[in-house]
């Protein structure tokens, strides 16, 4: 860390990983979106169309509005640059709209690809989620049996150190 200051660069903000299925304005067009993680200044999100470097996006999550920057692209990701500071809460809590924008009667083919990738990976959204939640209670479950087992352990351990004592004394008056 201290190297890290000492040249010049700063640490990098954490970010959260989420996946958060929203929408997009990219130049007249609106395209769906995929958020992969948040920082309070800036996400990661990923798209079929991706947009270039150095254009200026609008995102948009329920009522939300992230207006930002295109720092990066690479394949279908994308890193932006927020215009103003971010809640990862706020993000993850807002709902979707009940209605989406209006569009042609007809989707094409490419655009009912992009609705079953965003269905596919709102649906590996919720299966990472069910996943994590096992997983803390896993967790939880093997640290209430370790912690039991030592207890036990320490309990034996007090009952041998106390017990030869005991026994001595009890021996000794037996004896009398």
């Amino acid at each position: 860390m201290l190297a890290a200051l000492q040249s010049g660069f700063r640490p990098r903000e954490e970010r959260i990983t989420v996946l958060i299925p929203s929408r997009m304005r990219l130049g007249a067009k609106w395209v769906d979106v995929v958020i992969h993680n948040v920082s309070s200044r800036g996400l990661m999100g990923g798209c079929d169309e991706p947009p270039q470097s150095g254009s200026y996006v609008e995102i948009r999550r329920g009522t939300i509005v992230i207006v930002g920057r295109v720092q990066w692209a690479k394949g279908r990701f994308f890193g932006i640059k927020s215009q103003e500071r971010l809640s990862v809460k706020a993000l993850v809590d807002e709902p979707r709209l009940a209605s989406r924008p209006q569009q042609k009667a007809e989707p094409d083919a490419g655009e009912r690809r992009a609705e079953r990738r965003l269905a596919h990976e709102a649906q590996m959204a919720r299966q990472v989620e069910r996943s994590r939640a096992f997983a803390s209670a896993f967790q939880f479950i093997v640290m209430a049996l370790v912690g039991v087992t030592l207890a036990v352990i320490a309990a034996q351990g007090v009952y041998g150190l106390l017990s030869r004592p005991a026994d001595a004394i009890g021996a000794a008056l037996e004896g009398k």
